[in-house]
């Protein structure tokens, strides 16, 4: 640094201490610099409006309680100081947050150490630029420099925002021939790897390991990561423990591809597209590869993906017998082509690729985590090979979501799911042709079922004398889930009642509440309801389960033990219409659209025998792939936005390692409904 010597920085001038600097630090604990109250220092940094000489300047990236750069000006002998939570604004489009805090002494401008816990701004401070700077303007409410630093160059200028004497912001100012850095890309579609065979000739290909997770694009700014899917929603609030990333990362600007999830769990980085305002993706894949690997990204829950030059058989090999699903064969010469889905990556699936699940019995069943790809994949589930046809074709294309990605889910949560259909027939709403086509409803599935999935025959619903007959599934194990999901049955829809051995209906053993917003509310609203309705039912006796049916309402769930099939459906119309006396501009009973505006109706017929309700982990087929989602009733207190109660299928793995199954108190038996009207809650 040769602007900070020891000799330049001692300089002082002026008589008024820095009594603030010294109040929020103790002399005796802190390695910070401390003048004494009475040796020689500066006037406050104010400072006249107009131009001043070339001054000394530092910025200390800070990783205190939050990562931050601490940008100080060298005025009337103190440095004033700026805490700037995300670094300095790389472009003259960006316009970044500055916190005034409290002048500095000129000792400060060399200080590096470690600042000890409990003490005002604990935490490793470094320098991470220094050197002089002009002023152009200096007044309580403006200041305008030009930094000349070994890392940064250019003219910058706070600005102080309304009456907060704390608060500004910092921009850059374009200059004349002098051109931006690379804008960092908000989101991008990642580039896509075709399916193919290993290249007959090693030279020039590069290999790379998958895992079987979620593709993802890491964007870094400022010390803060941001998590984005393909269909460009974002997912950080998912992942936690990549927070700290950014803060490995520091100041460096970064837009990263790769996967996140897979076996073992992470983000696996797989390619850098931008770097500190370089734009990477015109490189050849080699060369960014290499600026990846210099950056170190190696953590307790991130790292770069093992990638070999050569050698393609030899790798895909090794990954099968690790168990992972493919291996991505890139040309070393190749550009990143977002969205693109050209011959320079191929995927090569591998062979024998199990992971174990648990089938309803709670023995093991093997089945791939990710599907491979091709015209037809073989996938062994609860030992049984079911045949995935298209794996590759897209079902949720606003997602990006493939038929193998529901196989996938299904198989995520069939641990979860699969005692919640035991015994339930299954009517499948199919979309062969993905959520933006028309779907139909199947139930009679007697000509193409296979031999192994059980069937139970049941009389038609609108068959008044019963004559007509339709041969339900019965999902009892991963493999039949395998099955659905071939089927393109994104949706499962089961009753509130089981069949016993023999085929017969059992009575009821769920009671269902089904909270639809009208017009002008959401599920805000109805979670709302859910708890009013939710206190009532315990004063019956009953405890309620709250769940999203994946669309825009919700359903309360409680297990029952009636006798007579139309028990549950008086008791809960009873039920909705009390709700409703009681709040009558808020809930409805009546399912008539014109009675529903701003209001929540409480569907109380589901639970009529002949209905049936989306089964609980199930996709939806929207336009983003979500699932009938359990939720704690915390979340249901909490939820102020409709997105809070919203999930897809890459929020299910954490939810059930987190939560397990929410829904599983009602495989434990029911209570009696009450005989009477039910009760107001006390």
């Amino acid at each position: 640094m040769p602007y900070l010597t020891r000799a330049r920085v001692a300089v002082h001038t002026g008589s008024v201490p820095l009594e603030e600097y010294r109040r929020k630090r103790n002399r005796g604990r802190t390695p910070e610099p401390m003048p004494a109250p009475d040796s020689p220092s500066a006037e406050p940094a104010t400072g006249p409006a107009d131009g001043g000489t070339g001054s000394i300047f530092v910025i200390q990236e800070h990783h205190a309680r939050s990562l931050h750069w601490d940008l100080r000006l060298e005025r009337d002998g103190v440095l004033a100081s700026w805490a700037v939570p995300k670094g300095l604004p790389p472009d003259s489009g960006t316009v970044r947050l500055a916190v005034r805090t409290e002048d500095h002494p000129m000792e400060y401008a060399t200080f590096a150490g470690e600042i000890p816990s409990g003490e005002y701004g604990a935490g490793h401070m470094s320098v991470w630029d220094s050197g002089t700077y002009e002023t152009i303007k200096w007044s309580d409410r403006e200041v305008q420099f030009v930094l000349h630093g070994a890392r940064v160059e250019g003219q910058y200028v706070l600005l102080r925002r309304g009456g907060e004497p704390k608060s500004w912001l910092l921009r850059r100012m374009g200059a004349a021939g002098v051109t931006d850095p690379d804008p960092l890309p908000r989101h991008l579609s990642p580039m896509i790897a075709r399916t193919g065979r290993l290249p007959d000739d090693d030279a020039g290909w590069c290999y790379e390991v998958r895992f079987g997770g979620s593709r993802v694009t890491a964007r870094v700014d400022g010390g803060r990561v941001r998590l984005t899917a393909p269909d460009g929603a974002d997912v950080t609030s998912r992942h936690p423990e990549i927070r700290a990333m950014g803060e490995t990362l520091g100041s460096h600007r970064v837009l990263l591809d790769g996967e996140i999830g897979g076996r073992p769990p992470g983000l696996w980085i797989t390619d850098l597209l931008h770097l500190d305002g370089r734009d990477c993706m015109p490189l050849p894949y080699a060369e960014r590869r290499g600026l990846l690997d210099s950056l170190s990204l190696t953590g307790p829950h991130w790292r770069p993906a093992p990638s070999y030059s050569g050698g393609g058989a030899a790798v895909v090999e090794a990954a099968a017998e690790q168990g992972l699903p493919s291996v991505i064969a890139k040309r070393a010469g190749s550009a990143y082509r977002p969205g693109d889905a050209g011959d320079d990556w191929r995927e090569i699936p591998t062979t024998s690729v199990t992971s174990v699940i648990p089938d309803s019995s709670g023995t093991s069943a093997s089945a791939p985590p990710t599907a491979t790809r091709g015209a037809s994949t073989p996938v062994t589930a609860a030992g049984r090979t079911v045949r995935l046809t298209n794996p590759d074709k897209v079902l949720y294309p606003r997602a990006s979501f493939r038929k193998k990605d529901v196989l996938d889910h299904y198989l995520v949560v069939a641990e979860a799911m699969l005692p919640h259909l035991a015994g339930r027939p299954v009517t499948l709403r199919r979309w062969p042709d993905g959520v933006e086509s028309t779907p139909f409803f199947e139930k009679n599935v007697s000509r193409h079922v296979p031999d192994w999935v059980r069937t139970v025959r049941l009389a038609s619903p609108g068959s008044s004398r019963g004559t007509e007959a339709i041969d339900y599934p019965l999902i009892d194990d991963a493999a039949g889930l395998a099955w659905v999901a071939n089927l393109a049955a994104l949706e499962l829809h089961v009753p509130q009642w089981t069949v016993d051995a023999h085929g017969a209906r059992r009575p009821p053993d769920l009671l269902v509440f089904d909270l639809d917003p009208g017009e002008g509310a959401t599920i805000v609203d109805c979670a709302r309801v859910a708890l009013r309705l939710a206190e009532v039912l315990e004063v019956d006796g009953l405890t309620a389960h709250p769940r999203t049916s994946g669309g825009k309402g919700m359903q309360l769930y409680a297990a029952v033990n009636v006798a007579d099939a139309e028990r549950t459906s008086a008791y809960a119309k009873l039920l909705a219409e009390q709700l409703t006396a009681e709040d009558p501009a808020r809930v409805t009973a009546v399912m008539a659209r014109q009675r529903r505006r701003e209001k929540v109706f409480i569907d109380w017929s589901q639970n009529n025998p002949a209905k049936t309700t989306v089964a609980s982990y199930s996709l939806r087929g929207r336009e983003q792939p979500t699932v009938a989602t359990p939720l704690t009733w915390e979340e249901v207190r909490s939820c102020r936005r409709p997105e809070d109660l919203m999930f897809t299928a890459h929020d299910l793995p954490r939810r059930l390692a987190d939560h397990g199954d929410l829904m599983a108190p009602l495989l434990d038996g029911g209570d009696a409904l009450p005989e009477r009207a039910p009760s107001a809650a006390r």
